[in-house]
């Protein structure tokens, strides 16, 4: 009674708030392949015309840039790419953490064999030299909660 008089009421405890850092290394690798399939499905939509899910919702930084540079450089040449890429394999290669925040570094193997690159008017332009598996170098940075690809590079090199 006297705490309600005073107009001093207690404390509540405070909630805990779920944490956006990774558990383990093993879980930031699991997360980063989730979003790197998520990103390939998007791709693949993206191939059929569909205008949604947007691959670039899962990029940020050069990743994005990349991606965009790629499509207006398509787009000047008259150029577009058909068929589906398929994820081959997933290897979860650095993991480093600073609090929440992450930075992943994955090899990924893509087949491509079900691609190809036409022009205008209909015509397979697809180098021929192209190889049908391709090794990539994957960076992703976030945390639990919001990771995205940041790089995507050639893995010159890496045997898929």
């Amino acid at each position: 009674m006297v705490a309600v008089l005073s107009g001093c009421t207690p404390e509540p405890e405070p909630t805990p708030t779920p944490t956006a850092a990774f558990a383990s290394e093993e879980e930031a690798f699991a997360a980063a392949e989730e979003v790197y399939r998520e990103y390939n499905d998007a791709g693949n939509a993206r191939l059929r015309g569909e205008q949604t899910p947007n691959p670039q919702d899962y990029l940020v930084g050069t990743a994005l840039e990349g991606d965009i540079d790629a499509a207006n450089l398509l787009s000047e040449q008259g150029l577009h790419a058909e068929g589906i890429v398929e994820l081959s394999s997933f290897s979860g290669t650095a993991f480093e953490a600073a609090g929440a925040d992450a930075m992943i570094t994955a090899t990924v193997c893509l087949d491509v064999s079900d691609t190809r690159v036409v022009d205008s008017a209909g015509q397979d332009v697809t180098p021929s030299t192209r190889p049908g598996v391709v090794a990539q170098s994957v960076t992703f940075v976030g945390n639990a909660k919001a990771l995205r690809i940041s790089q995507e590079d050639s893995a010159d090199g890496t045997q898929c």
